[in-house]
């Protein structure tokens, strides 16, 4: 067919040239030849235009098509040379179809708008915000014409927004499409996602506000675990944080202990740790003691869980049993975040306080071997005063001097 076209002898810019490009465009697009139908379409178009050689809705069409074609030439390429005129092409041809169609399809419609997008983001160093907007405008008119929009009407609102750092009508349209559709685990996580940022927004200006949106994150949260999303043990452990982040520690702790208990968060040590300091911070240090003495019993070799329960117990005045658990962790090693140093200054203090300087002194020695001790006044002060008991215990052990009696000289 093509051949027999090219065969064909025709006069320049005579309606035959015309009908035989357009016919040449249709086998291209009907042999899957899409790019090869754009020169075709586009001089029958000119020829169209300058002579009225075809009508004005199947020019329309040809005008529509090519808006496509050039949309598909400009998404596919990867080199802005290319993709950037094709996209201003494919403009072009979409909103001459859009001007002279009444009632354009939605997909027409969200087509444009989605190539607005894309030209507009095309360069993520300097986005067109103008572009943008104008999009916006396009896919915000068709929601509010449309009876049931579709839901790519809404995905693309959806990522205008998010490029226009509309954080929260990102929010308020992933409630109307979650509402619509709560099956999409990747979009109850960004919604959460969006209320801790609006939360972190407005906490200087507005902690009202701020509290307000760090509830909707959590409700977010529980919302999705309801449906079977956002359920690992990583995300039970951010959904104790979100509690403990408002201050409901109660709600929070029970959380964490319960989901150790059950499997639902990790059991390992640091997750130990964080429960103790928050019922520590609540000025629950009894149950703080308590679960960091159950989790030595399944962590027998961590001498961070020691180290912890010591600090509690010197904090409520039981220097004895700080003292004990100070040892022990020393004996236990295997530290996280606390070093060595400062254990061997609490066995040092707490002896020191227990009357018992042989120990003071013993731990002071041994801290002595790391560089902190040389940077830390408070220990170069402890050294001093163990240093000043062990020499006066020492002055009283010495025997005093037994008084010799005066010689008299002797008269004879």
């Amino acid at each position: 067919m093509l051949t027999l076209l090219d065969g064909i002898p025709v006069t320049p810019n005579s309606y035959d040239e015309a009908l035989i490009l357009d016919m040449k465009a249709k086998i291209y697009g009907m042999t899957n030849q899409l790019s090869k139908a754009i020169v075709p379409w586009e001089r029958a178009v000119q020829l169209s235009d300058k002579f009225n050689y075809f009508p004005e809705k199947q020019v329309l069409d040809i005008v529509f098509f090519l808006g496509q074609l050039y949309a598909q030439e400009a998404t596919t390429s990867k080199d802005p040379k290319v993709s950037q005129p094709a996209f201003t092409k494919a403009l072009t041809y979409f909103k001459r179809y859009l001007d002279k169609t009444p009632k354009p399809t939605p997909e027409a419609v969200s087509t444009y708008a989605m190539i607005l997008y894309y030209k507009a983001v095309a360069d993520p160093n300097n986005v067109d915000q103008k572009m943008l907007q104008e999009a916006r405008t396009v896919v915000e008119k068709a929601l509010t014409t449309a009876i049931k929009p579709k839901e790519s009407f809404y995905q693309l609102l959806l990522a205008l927004q998010q490029q226009q750092n509309d954080q929260a009508g990102s929010a308020e349209l992933l409630e109307l499409l979650l509402k619509q559709n709560p099956d999409k685990k990747d979009q109850w996580q960004m919604l959460m996602g969006l209320y801790l940022q609006l939360s972190e927004k407005a906490k200087e200006k507005d902690p009202n506000l701020s509290r307000e949106f760090l509830v909707r994150a959590i409700v977010t949260a529980e919302r999705a675990q309801a449906k079977g999303f956002i359920n690992t043990p990583k995300d039970n452990m951010n959904l104790v944080s979100l509690y403990l982040l408002a201050n409901q520690f109660t709600k929070g702790t029970e959380l964490l202990y319960n989901g150790m208990k059950k499997g639902t968060i990790e059991s390992e040590p640091h997750n130990w740790r964080i429960l103790g300091r928050y019922y520590q911070e609540a000025n629950l240090n009894t149950q703080a003691i308590s679960v960091l003495q159950e989790a030595t019993k399944l962590f027998p070799k961590n001498g961070e869980l020691e180290v912890q329960i010591a600090q509690i117990y010197l904090q409520m005045e039981k220097t004895r049993e700080a003292f004990n658990h100070a040892k022990t962790a020393v004996a236990k090693g295997n530290f996280e975040g606390t070093k060595p140093y400062g254990v061997h200054y609490l066995i040092a203090y707490s002896a020191y306080e227990l009357g018992e300087i042989e120990e003071a002194s013993k731990a002071i020695a041994d801290a002595e071997k790391f560089e902190e001790s040389k940077k830390d006044p408070q220990f170069a002060r402890l050294k001093e005063v163990v240093k000043e008991v062990i020499a006066e215990r020492e002055a009283k052990k010495q025997p005093a001097e037994t008084p010799q009696p005066k010689k008299t000289a002797t008269v004879r």
